[in-house]
Protein backbone atom coordinates (compact mmCIF):
# COMPACT_ATOMS: atom_id res chain seq x y z
CA UNK A 1 0.00 0.00 0.00
CA UNK A 2 1.43 3.32 -0.80
CA UNK A 3 2.01 5.55 2.22
CA UNK A 4 0.98 9.24 1.09
CA UNK A 5 -0.17 12.62 2.41
CA UNK A 6 -2.56 14.45 0.61
CA UNK A 7 -1.84 15.49 -2.70
CA UNK A 8 0.40 18.60 -2.87
CA UNK A 9 -1.61 20.48 -5.25
CA UNK A 10 -4.76 19.92 -2.91
CA UNK A 11 -4.33 23.15 -0.76
CA UNK A 12 -4.27 25.11 -4.48
CA UNK A 13 -6.55 23.36 -6.96
CA UNK A 14 -9.10 22.78 -4.21
CA UNK A 15 -10.74 25.99 -3.91
CA UNK A 16 -11.53 25.90 -7.60
CA UNK A 17 -12.98 22.56 -7.19
CA UNK A 18 -15.12 23.88 -4.71
CA UNK A 19 -16.33 26.46 -6.77
CA UNK A 20 -17.63 24.42 -9.49
CA UNK A 21 -19.96 22.46 -6.99
CA UNK A 22 -22.41 25.21 -7.19
CA UNK A 23 -22.99 24.58 -10.51
CA UNK A 24 -23.85 20.91 -10.00
CA UNK A 25 -26.95 18.88 -9.90
CA UNK A 26 -26.96 16.08 -7.81
CA UNK A 27 -29.69 13.67 -7.12
CA UNK A 28 -29.44 11.97 -3.64
CA UNK A 29 -31.37 8.26 -4.05
CA UNK A 30 -32.51 5.86 -0.78
CA UNK A 31 -33.36 5.52 2.55
CA UNK A 32 -34.04 9.18 3.71
CA UNK A 33 -34.52 9.59 7.82
CA UNK A 34 -35.00 11.45 10.32
CA UNK A 35 -32.17 12.15 13.17
CA UNK A 36 -33.57 12.97 16.93
CA UNK A 37 -31.62 13.89 18.93
CA UNK A 38 -33.15 14.65 22.65
CA UNK A 39 -31.19 16.70 25.39
CA UNK A 40 -31.47 16.62 29.16
CA UNK A 41 -29.92 17.74 32.29
CA UNK A 42 -28.47 14.96 34.85
CA UNK A 43 -30.58 15.35 37.87
CA UNK A 44 -30.01 12.06 39.76
CA UNK A 45 -30.73 8.52 39.79
CA UNK A 46 -33.95 7.12 40.00
CA UNK A 47 -35.55 5.44 43.07
CA UNK A 48 -37.19 2.84 40.81
CA UNK A 49 -34.44 1.75 38.56
CA UNK A 50 -30.83 2.06 38.35
CA UNK A 51 -31.33 4.73 35.87
CA UNK A 52 -30.37 8.66 34.80
CA UNK A 53 -33.57 11.23 35.69
CA UNK A 54 -32.75 13.77 33.15
CA UNK A 55 -34.65 17.53 32.97
CA UNK A 56 -35.89 18.31 29.50
CA UNK A 57 -33.89 20.45 27.85
CA UNK A 58 -34.71 20.51 23.67
CA UNK A 59 -35.03 18.65 20.59
CA UNK A 60 -32.96 18.68 17.53
CA UNK A 61 -34.07 17.04 14.52
CA UNK A 62 -31.71 17.08 11.25
CA UNK A 63 -31.62 14.75 8.33
CA UNK A 64 -29.98 11.57 8.44
CA UNK A 65 -29.30 8.73 6.31
CA UNK A 66 -29.25 9.66 2.43
CA UNK A 67 -30.88 12.45 3.94
CA UNK A 68 -28.01 13.49 5.45
CA UNK A 69 -25.54 12.99 2.04
CA UNK A 70 -28.11 15.30 0.60
CA UNK A 71 -27.96 17.96 3.33
CA UNK A 72 -23.77 18.02 3.02
CA UNK A 73 -24.27 18.65 -0.72
CA UNK A 74 -26.70 21.55 -0.66
CA UNK A 75 -24.20 22.84 2.24
CA UNK A 76 -21.63 22.64 -0.42
CA UNK A 77 -23.28 24.51 -2.56
CA UNK A 78 -24.62 21.88 -5.12
CA UNK A 79 -28.56 21.62 -6.15
CA UNK A 80 -29.88 18.39 -4.78
CA UNK A 81 -32.84 16.77 -5.72
CA UNK A 82 -34.17 13.52 -3.04
CA UNK A 83 -35.14 10.52 -4.12
CA UNK A 84 -36.85 8.43 -1.48
CA UNK A 85 -40.03 8.27 0.78
CA UNK A 86 -41.19 9.64 3.75
CA UNK A 87 -43.76 8.13 5.76
CA UNK A 88 -47.44 10.23 6.27
CA UNK A 89 -46.51 11.37 9.73
CA UNK A 90 -45.24 14.76 11.87
CA UNK A 91 -41.14 13.15 11.46
CA UNK A 92 -42.13 12.97 7.86
CA UNK A 93 -43.42 16.41 7.42
CA UNK A 94 -41.11 18.52 9.77
CA UNK A 95 -38.02 16.45 6.85
CA UNK A 96 -40.30 17.76 4.12
CA UNK A 97 -40.44 20.81 5.55
CA UNK A 98 -36.57 20.93 6.16
CA UNK A 99 -36.19 20.45 2.48
CA UNK A 100 -38.51 23.16 1.30
CA UNK A 101 -36.87 25.59 3.46
CA UNK A 102 -33.87 25.54 1.95
CA UNK A 103 -35.49 25.51 -1.56
CA UNK A 104 -34.88 21.99 -2.45
CA UNK A 105 -37.44 20.17 -5.40
CA UNK A 106 -38.75 17.29 -3.21
CA UNK A 107 -41.08 15.80 -6.27
CA UNK A 108 -38.78 13.07 -5.77
CA UNK A 109 -39.59 12.48 -2.15
CA UNK A 110 -42.92 10.54 -1.85
CA UNK A 111 -45.63 10.11 1.12
CA UNK A 112 -46.51 7.03 1.87
CA UNK A 113 -49.31 5.96 3.64
CA UNK A 114 -49.35 3.21 6.28
CA UNK A 115 -45.51 3.81 6.44
CA UNK A 116 -43.84 5.69 9.09
CA UNK A 117 -40.53 7.43 8.47
CA UNK A 118 -37.29 6.02 9.83
CA UNK A 119 -36.25 7.40 13.16
CA UNK A 120 -32.85 7.24 14.85
CA UNK A 121 -33.59 8.85 18.52
CA UNK A 122 -30.63 9.31 20.23
CA UNK A 123 -31.29 10.83 24.12
CA UNK A 124 -28.12 13.35 25.30
CA UNK A 125 -27.33 13.80 28.54
CA UNK A 126 -25.17 15.54 30.72
CA UNK A 127 -25.00 17.84 33.70
CA UNK A 128 -25.80 21.41 33.84
CA UNK A 129 -23.66 23.51 31.26
CA UNK A 130 -21.67 20.84 29.98
CA UNK A 131 -21.31 18.84 26.83
CA UNK A 132 -24.00 16.75 26.39
CA UNK A 133 -23.28 13.16 25.02
CA UNK A 134 -25.28 10.28 23.75
CA UNK A 135 -26.83 7.27 26.52
CA UNK A 136 -28.80 5.39 24.27
CA UNK A 137 -30.31 5.41 20.47
CA UNK A 138 -33.38 4.12 19.70
CA UNK A 139 -34.83 3.14 16.03
CA UNK A 140 -37.92 3.37 14.51
CA UNK A 141 -37.81 1.62 11.05
CA UNK A 142 -40.28 0.38 8.44
CA UNK A 143 -38.15 -1.98 6.51
CA UNK A 144 -40.91 -3.88 3.89
CA UNK A 145 -40.11 -2.90 0.17
CA UNK A 146 -42.67 0.22 -1.19
CA UNK A 147 -45.64 -0.94 -3.24
CA UNK A 148 -45.66 -1.08 -6.96
CA UNK A 149 -47.78 1.93 -6.88
CA UNK A 150 -45.41 3.81 -5.23
CA UNK A 151 -42.22 1.96 -7.20
CA UNK A 152 -44.05 3.13 -10.49
CA UNK A 153 -44.01 6.96 -8.75
CA UNK A 154 -40.41 6.54 -8.34
CA UNK A 155 -39.47 5.15 -11.39
CA UNK A 156 -41.55 8.33 -13.01
CA UNK A 157 -39.34 10.83 -11.62
CA UNK A 158 -35.84 9.44 -11.89
CA UNK A 159 -37.17 8.85 -15.94
CA UNK A 160 -37.80 12.67 -15.69
CA UNK A 161 -35.29 14.07 -13.79
CA UNK A 162 -31.92 11.92 -14.27
CA UNK A 163 -31.62 13.84 -18.06
CA UNK A 164 -30.74 16.93 -15.85
CA UNK A 165 -28.56 15.67 -13.37
CA UNK A 166 -24.67 16.08 -13.22
CA UNK A 167 -24.17 12.86 -10.82
CA UNK A 168 -26.11 9.79 -9.03
CA UNK A 169 -25.42 9.49 -4.67
CA UNK A 170 -26.92 6.43 -3.88
CA UNK A 171 -27.16 5.95 -0.43
CA UNK A 172 -29.10 2.11 0.61
CA UNK A 173 -29.48 1.17 4.32
CA UNK A 174 -31.81 -1.92 2.75
CA UNK A 175 -35.27 -0.12 4.14
CA UNK A 176 -37.06 -1.15 1.13
CA UNK A 177 -36.60 1.80 -1.08
CA UNK A 178 -34.02 0.92 -3.63
CA UNK A 179 -36.36 -2.28 -4.75
CA UNK A 180 -34.42 -4.11 -7.41
CA UNK A 181 -36.68 -2.41 -10.31
CA UNK A 182 -35.21 0.88 -9.06
CA UNK A 183 -31.48 0.15 -8.55
CA UNK A 184 -31.64 -1.16 -12.25
CA UNK A 185 -33.46 2.10 -13.34
CA UNK A 186 -30.92 4.56 -11.76
CA UNK A 187 -27.91 2.60 -12.99
CA UNK A 188 -29.43 2.41 -16.73
CA UNK A 189 -30.61 6.01 -16.62
CA UNK A 190 -27.36 7.76 -15.14
CA UNK A 191 -25.33 5.08 -17.22
CA UNK A 192 -22.15 7.11 -18.31
CA UNK A 193 -22.41 9.67 -14.99
CA UNK A 194 -20.92 9.29 -11.94
CA UNK A 195 -22.39 7.11 -9.38
CA UNK A 196 -21.31 6.76 -6.17
CA UNK A 197 -22.63 4.36 -3.72
CA UNK A 198 -22.85 3.82 0.09
CA UNK A 199 -24.91 0.96 0.10
CA UNK A 200 -24.65 -1.05 3.91
CA UNK A 201 -26.18 -4.48 2.37
CA UNK A 202 -26.09 -4.75 -1.51
CA UNK A 203 -22.72 -3.33 -2.92
CA UNK A 204 -22.19 -6.68 -5.13
CA UNK A 205 -25.39 -5.46 -6.89
CA UNK A 206 -24.03 -1.80 -7.98
CA UNK A 207 -21.48 -2.99 -10.83
CA UNK A 208 -19.60 -1.01 -13.19
CA UNK A 209 -20.46 2.07 -11.35
CA UNK A 210 -17.81 5.11 -10.14
CA UNK A 211 -17.15 4.05 -6.92
CA UNK A 212 -18.44 2.41 -3.97
CA UNK A 213 -17.94 3.69 0.01
CA UNK A 214 -17.84 1.13 2.31
CA UNK A 215 -16.65 1.31 5.61
CA UNK A 216 -14.21 -1.37 7.18
CA UNK A 217 -17.62 -3.59 8.78
CA UNK A 218 -19.02 -2.86 5.41
CA UNK A 219 -16.08 -3.68 2.97
CA UNK A 220 -14.98 -6.99 5.37
CA UNK A 221 -19.11 -8.92 4.62
CA UNK A 222 -18.85 -7.63 1.23
CA UNK A 223 -15.60 -9.49 0.00
CA UNK A 224 -16.20 -12.50 2.65
CA UNK A 225 -12.94 -11.62 4.21
CA UNK A 226 -12.57 -10.97 7.77
CA UNK A 227 -10.54 -7.54 7.98
CA UNK A 228 -8.29 -7.55 11.16
CA UNK A 229 -5.24 -6.18 10.02
CA UNK A 230 -3.76 -4.18 6.64
CA UNK A 231 -2.82 -7.06 5.22
CA UNK A 232 -6.92 -8.51 4.83
CA UNK A 233 -7.54 -4.50 4.43
CA UNK A 234 -6.30 -5.02 1.03
CA UNK A 235 -7.05 -8.26 0.05
CA UNK A 236 -10.84 -7.50 0.51
CA UNK A 237 -10.58 -3.96 -1.15
CA UNK A 238 -8.91 -5.43 -4.50
CA UNK A 239 -11.48 -8.56 -4.07
CA UNK A 240 -14.41 -5.47 -3.86
CA UNK A 241 -12.70 -3.47 -6.85
CA UNK A 242 -12.23 -6.54 -9.41
CA UNK A 243 -15.70 -7.99 -8.63
CA UNK A 244 -18.17 -4.96 -8.57
CA UNK A 245 -15.48 -3.20 -11.22
CA UNK A 246 -15.38 -0.17 -9.70
CA UNK A 247 -13.41 2.30 -7.42
CA UNK A 248 -13.38 1.72 -4.01
CA UNK A 249 -12.95 4.10 -1.27
CA UNK A 250 -13.03 2.25 2.11
CA UNK A 251 -12.90 4.29 5.25
CA UNK A 252 -11.39 3.34 8.27
CA UNK A 253 -12.30 5.78 11.08
CA UNK A 254 -9.26 7.10 13.20
CA UNK A 255 -6.44 4.91 10.38
CA UNK A 256 -7.88 7.52 7.37
CA UNK A 257 -8.99 5.90 4.38
CA UNK A 258 -8.02 3.26 1.53
CA UNK A 259 -8.50 3.95 -2.14
CA UNK A 260 -8.37 1.27 -5.02
CA UNK A 261 -8.43 2.64 -8.18
CA UNK A 262 -10.01 0.95 -11.50
CA UNK A 263 -6.52 -0.91 -11.54
CA UNK A 264 -6.39 -2.04 -8.04
CA UNK A 265 -3.53 0.12 -6.99
CA UNK A 266 -3.67 1.53 -3.62
CA UNK A 267 -2.95 4.51 -2.32
CA UNK A 268 -3.95 5.91 1.79
CA UNK A 269 -4.98 8.87 2.78
CA UNK A 270 -4.55 9.88 6.32
CA UNK A 271 -7.16 11.49 8.60
CA UNK A 272 -7.20 15.35 8.54
CA UNK A 273 -7.51 17.18 11.94
CA UNK A 274 -7.95 15.79 15.69
CA UNK A 275 -7.60 11.76 15.51
CA UNK A 276 -10.32 11.24 17.98
CA UNK A 277 -13.37 12.56 16.86
CA UNK A 278 -15.79 14.90 18.98
CA UNK A 279 -18.92 12.81 16.98
CA UNK A 280 -18.38 10.61 14.47
CA UNK A 281 -22.02 10.44 13.47
CA UNK A 282 -22.57 10.90 9.66
CA UNK A 283 -19.39 11.47 8.77
CA UNK A 284 -19.48 8.73 6.09
CA UNK A 285 -22.39 10.72 4.16
CA UNK A 286 -20.07 13.56 4.63
CA UNK A 287 -17.55 11.58 2.52
CA UNK A 288 -19.89 10.21 -0.13
CA UNK A 289 -21.30 13.59 -0.95
CA UNK A 290 -18.04 15.68 -1.34
CA UNK A 291 -16.31 12.96 -3.34
CA UNK A 292 -19.55 12.52 -5.29
CA UNK A 293 -19.21 16.16 -6.15
CA UNK A 294 -15.58 16.49 -6.81
CA UNK A 295 -15.77 13.97 -9.18
CA UNK A 296 -18.79 14.95 -10.80
CA UNK A 297 -16.31 18.72 -10.68
CA UNK A 298 -14.11 16.57 -13.17
CA UNK A 299 -11.18 16.39 -10.53
CA UNK A 300 -9.41 12.94 -10.45
CA UNK A 301 -9.90 10.24 -7.73
CA UNK A 302 -7.33 10.72 -5.29
CA UNK A 303 -8.04 14.82 -5.11
CA UNK A 304 -11.36 14.08 -4.61
CA UNK A 305 -11.25 11.54 -1.94
CA UNK A 306 -8.58 14.26 -0.16
CA UNK A 307 -10.94 16.84 -0.33
CA UNK A 308 -13.91 14.73 0.91
CA UNK A 309 -11.22 13.74 4.25
CA UNK A 310 -10.70 17.39 4.70
CA UNK A 311 -14.50 17.53 4.55
CA UNK A 312 -14.81 14.36 6.92
CA UNK A 313 -12.49 15.91 9.57
CA UNK A 314 -14.19 18.94 10.05
CA UNK A 315 -17.97 17.31 10.75
CA UNK A 316 -16.48 15.05 13.13
CA UNK A 317 -15.47 17.91 15.47
CA UNK A 318 -19.26 18.73 15.55
CA UNK A 319 -21.68 17.01 17.92
CA UNK A 320 -24.62 15.28 15.89
CA UNK A 321 -25.64 14.68 12.34
CA UNK A 322 -23.15 17.49 11.20
CA UNK A 323 -22.51 19.35 7.76
CA UNK A 324 -19.18 21.30 6.35
CA UNK A 325 -19.48 24.61 4.43
CA UNK A 326 -17.31 25.93 1.41
CA UNK A 327 -15.89 28.40 3.86
CA UNK A 328 -14.75 25.93 6.68
CA UNK A 329 -13.07 23.91 3.82
CA UNK A 330 -11.22 26.86 2.16
CA UNK A 331 -9.90 27.50 6.30
CA UNK A 332 -8.54 23.70 6.61
CA UNK A 333 -7.42 23.71 2.94
CA UNK A 334 -5.12 26.93 4.25
CA UNK A 335 -4.15 25.21 7.30
CA UNK A 336 -2.37 22.42 4.91
CA UNK A 337 -0.26 25.12 2.63
CA UNK A 338 0.89 26.41 6.47
CA UNK A 339 2.06 22.43 6.96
Amino acid sequence: MKKNSFPSQLSLKGPAILKKFTKLRLMVAGDFMVDEAIYGDTERISREAPVLILRYSHTVITPGGAGNAANNAMDLGAQVYPLGVVGEDEQGSKLLHYFKTKKVDISGLLTVKNRHTTVKCRIMAGASHTAKQQVIRMDKLDEKEVSRQVEAKLLGRITALAPKMDALLISDYGLGVLTETVRRSLLSNFAGKIITVDSRYHLSEYRSVSLITPNVSEAGPAANIEIRDEESLIRAGQKLQKEIKCRVLITRGPYGMALFDLKGEIHHLPVFGIEQPVDPTGAGDTVASTITLALAAGTDFIMAASLATVAAGIVVTKRGTATTYPDELLKALKLLTIK
